[in-house]
């Protein structure tokens, strides 16, 4: 394994027709990966994906637009495999919150709390989704934190994790390393200068590669569905941004997921 892509959704029907092609350009490219699930079922998909593949692992949680009638306990059980390498995706998404935003938001951080518990009792990291809404800027994140915040107070360095996707500013971004959690950066960074300066503030030994595939696929590829074999073009982007040799660059991130993931 050559490079890693720390977050994809490779359970997801999108690939049900050609699965088996997309490991094929995974393995050619030397590329491992975590693959995600959002609810029960994907989460149970991504176990199995997992257990097939030597440099495939799974990670297993709900969603915050997920939510049904509250957690799923049936993760549970799955969060035990030993392919399973962390809890999630799980966090807060304030993106699409609809008229009963209030309530919305308590379920959602009832939901959170629920698998930052799991994660501590079966000591597996924290694979988090947070999206703010479009009104106060970056709120999902501050609220988030206050939650996370809380924890580390009680369980210290128990508690760990990563921010998948990030998107928020360096004094977020800081919170985030002050409790030890890494974060990640897709595509999006090979199409917009927004996240520039979060990619440069990050340490070396903090920042990890991510495609969300089949989501947001980097150029060269923008407007295709997105694979994990992509993540090479993220890496190149990042190395770029941070005016650092790529191959450097993407040791540090291998030897973050080794670490952070327990691989």
């Amino acid at each position: 394994m050559k490079y890693v892509d720390i977050h994809c959704h490779l359970d997801f029907p999108d690939y049900d027709s050609d699965r088996e092609g997309v490991l094929a350009r995974m393995k050619e490219n030397e590329v491992g990966a975590i693959t995600i699930g959002v609810d029960f079922e994907t989460s149970k998909k991504a176990v199995e994906i997992a257990k097939q593949n030597k440099n495939i692992w799974a990670c297993v949680g709900q969603h915050p637009e997920n939510m049904g009638d509250g957690f799923d306990e049936r993760i549970e059980e799955l969060a035990r495999e030993p392919k399973v390498v962390a809890i999630g995706e799980c966090g807060l998404d304030y993106f699409r919150l609809g008229e009963n935003s209030k309530e919305t938001k308590k379920l959602q951080k009832k939901l959170f709390e629920a698998q930052i518990d799991l994660a501590l009792e079966v000591e597996k990291p924290l694979m988090l989704h947070i999206r703010p809404g479009d009104k106060i800027p970056y709120d999902a994140y501050f609220d988030s934190l206050e939650i996370l915040e809380s924890y580390n107070k009680i369980h210290g360095s128990k508690l760990k994790g990563n921010a998948h996707f990030y998107v928020g500013n360096t004094e977020i971004l800081k919170r985030f390393l002050d409790i030890s959690f890494t974060a990640s950066f897709s595509g999006v960074v090979t199409f917009t200068h927004e996240y520039d300066e979060a990619v440069k503030f990050v340490p070396l030994n903090m920042i990890m590669s991510e495609t969300d595939a089949p989501f947001v696929a980097p150029v060269p590829f923008r407007g295709k569905r997105n694979e994990p074999a992509y993540v090479v073009e993220v890496v190149k982007k990042l190395a770029e941004i941070r005016t650092e040799n790529m191959y450097v660059l993407n040791d540090s991130i291998v030897e973050n997921f080794k670490r952070v993931f327990g691989v």
